[in-house]
């Protein structure tokens, strides 16, 4: 499925929110517990760190990621797209762009326990460094990166 991106802006904010809540209630709710004040401050704190970019399908805001490209490593963040636009391949081109953009330089991120999109990371080559009782850490090697 095609797709465009786009840097968020300030009209997306609510909607970013929104997004995060559908893609991510259920595993949050089961690690933490869903509480909405907690919630709505973390997303405001994760605004004014950085923007995400917005994942539009025909002009529809479908999804958001970050791509933090750092000193030693790329991270991949604030991954979600909307229930009913996964497991049509978006993620997987947005995974694969992120690969190719961090170049020689590993790909980290972490997910929640028990979300489904680690089946996605897996297939495109990351593995566990470690896990917590609420976090899964995954890397993606240059050498693997190189590869494409």
């Amino acid at each position: 499925m095609k797709y465009t991106e786009r840097i968020a802006t300030k009209d997306d904010y609510d909607f970013l929110y929104l997004l995060k809540k559908r893609a991510e209630y259920q595993a949050v709710h089961t690690v933490f517990g869903w509480h909405e004040p907690l919630q709505q401050e973390l997303h405001r704190q994760e605004w004014q760190q950085a923007r995400p970019m917005v994942i539009e399908v025909q002009g529809e805001r479908v999804g958001c990621y970050l791509f933090q490209n750092k000193e030693v490593d790329c991270y991949l963040g604030r991954f979600f797209l909307l229930p009913e636009f996964q497991g049509l391949g978006i993620g997987s081109q947005i995974l694969l762009s992120c690969i190719k953009r961090a170049k020689s330089k590993p790909l980290t991120l972490c997910h929640l326990q028990g979300n489904k999109v680690h089946h996605l990371y897996k297939r495109h080559s990351f593995t566990t460094l470690r896990e917590d009782e609420h976090f899964v850490y995954m890397k993606r090697e240059p050498d693997e990166i190189n590869d494409l």
